[in-house]
């Protein structure tokens, strides 16, 4: 029997690396569905995404923008928050998707690849994170990629990103620990030299010289302080 993840057969003269016609299972838990016409980027078949330029002026997190009250469209949707917040989105992103259509855009999913995490549960975030981006992409007018990556995976997991667009990157709870920095830092460093990024959306503190690599590179980096529940993440400029 197929499985939900397996590719069909390609015809003669097809790009192999386009799946046309996902196979569907009867239980698609692995959401094949939301790769429609997708192509894929070797070696972990991450589905690519397509480059965006933009510089939203605010962000609200996804938990306050799908609140029934919020009515500010007039801004970017963000997904920077734990993971208990965000999976509603996985379990069934049709719910949400007329909604976020009102808001200018969205910021990628960012489901959590701690360094400390075992490898295997590391690639399945970053595949959900692609995933989900890439399905916003076919619905919205900008879904901006969200990177991460470490010392032993960027080329793998950065092989799906566009080249010279915005990028998104999220330092929320990163800035603070030695380790935890050092980890950031470096993951820039690769997410920069790798995609050449047009510019960045920081989410977060940039703080104890975080992003002076892109700002050494001539990439403009935008702010976004992390705020609380309730609150718009006003743009902070280039600090």
């Amino acid at each position: 029997m197929m499985s939900s993840m397996e590719t069909l057969a390609p015809e003669p003269g097809e790009n192999p690396d386009r799946r046309k016609k996902p196979a569907h299972h009867a239980r698609d838990v692995f959401h094949a569905w939301m790769l429609e016409g997708a192509e894929y980027a070797k070696p972990l078949g991450m589905p690519k995404l397509a480059p965006v330029h933009v510089d939203p002026g605010r962000l609200v997190a996804f938990s306050d923008a799908m609140d029934p009250k919020w009515r500010d469209f007039d801004c970017f949707v963000h997904f920077f928050e734990d993971d208990c917040r965000i999976e509603r989105f996985w379990g069934n992103p049709k719910a949400y998707i007329n909604k976020l259509g009102k808001f200018q855009g969205v910021v990628g999913l960012d489901y959590s690849v701690c360094w400390d995490f075992p490898v295997a549960l590391k690639d399945y975030n970053h595949w959900r994170n692609s995933v989900c981006t890439y399905w916003l992409q076919q619905h919205l007018p900008y879904a901006v990629p969200q990177a991460r990556c470490e010392d032993g995976d960027y080329e793998s997991v950065l092989a799906g990103f566009p080249k010279h667009s915005t990028i998104a990157i999220g330092a929320r709870s990163m800035v603070r620990d030695l380790a935890d920095r050092a980890v950031l830092m470096k993951s820039v460093e690769h997410i920069v030299d790798f995609l050449e990024p047009e510019n960045l959306l920081w989410y977060g503190s940039d703080q104890y010289g975080v992003a002076d690599y892109p700002r050494s590179k001539g990439i403009p980096v935008h702010v976004y302080p992390a705020k609380g529940r309730g609150n718009l993440d006003h743009h902070g400029g280039e600090a």
